[in-house]
């Protein structure tokens, strides 16, 4: 079925139930601001603290200002926070996450990993290729996995490399070197394409590049986003432009 002929089931149904409503919509009166990181930081660890007290309280409520400070107290220089806290600031609705993930430079990763495990000496250390995750036993799925809550990412490829390099800013409400606007766009489209992500975290991908784009339409660097795109791979710049406007006209992205 075409989208036009199931939106005219939908609504010719709708209306017959109800037929005084003009707007059906439940999106009406949603945020539509960027929060900004100090706010959307603050209000993403209390959603991530109450669910871990309520529902995993056997975890060792590892939080982003938590492994900063461990960063910082080991004197480590090139870091960036990235992930969900490091552009929760652009979204207009903060969300939770499980896992603190902190770009590092290559030759700083090990007193990383050794400072954090200082600090918590019972998280489990999975090395993989591209990212060191730190797993909490007391963060155990209903499946039996246990979550990592520590993600060391390595600057896998041109594009990150020069995010930890020059592509971030320090947020003066936190003293956090963040991605900019565009750089965090740029990385979220990188998982978004890239032919090693799996299907279904495309999907959480496509809604995050999303809400980083809408709050922010006018705020965004279009040549920086060409700029620091292509470093991912020759044309990713113009493709990420058209997905910025296919976010801004309520299109689907080609993926």
């Amino acid at each position: 079925m075409d989208t036009q002929t199931r939106n005219e089931l939908i609504v010719a149904r709708l209306k017959a139930f109800n037929p005084g409503v003009t707007n059906f919509s439940h999106d009406n009166g949603l945020p539509t601001k960027a929060v900004g990181h100090a706010s959307g930081l603050a209000t993403s660890t209390a959603i991530s603290r109450s669910y871990r007290k309520d529902h995993r309280p056997k975890s060792l409520f590892v939080e982003p200002q938590q492994v900063i400070e461990v960063l910082r107290a080991a004197s480590i220089k090139k870091w960036v926070l990235m992930g969900l806290y490091g552009y929760v600031g652009y979204l207009a609705a903060p969300r939770a996450t499980q896992d603190v993930d902190i770009l590092i430079a290559s030759d700083e990763c090990e007193a990383a990993v050794q400072a954090i495990t200082r600090r918590w000496p019972k998280l489990i250390v999975d090395r993989e290729s591209v990212v060191i995750r730190f797993r909490d036993p007391g963060e155990v799925a209903i499946d039996g996995e246990t979550k990592q809550v520590i993600d060391l990412m390595l600057p896998s490829d041109e594009c990150y490399a020069a995010i930890l390099e020059k592509y971030h800013c320090i947020d003066p409400s936190s003293g956090y070197p963040i991605p900019l606007l565009e750089a965090a766009m740029a990385s979220k489209y990188s998982a978004l394409v890239s032919p090693y992500r799996q299907w279904v975290r495309k999907q959480q991908d496509a809604v995050d590049l999303r809400t980083i784009i809408l709050p922010n339409p006018d705020r965004i660097d279009r040549d920086l986003v060409v700029e620091i795109a292509e470093l991912i791979f020759p044309g990713a710049g113009a493709e990420l432009l058209e997905f910025i406007d296919l976010a801004i006209n309520n299109k689907p992205f080609p993926i």
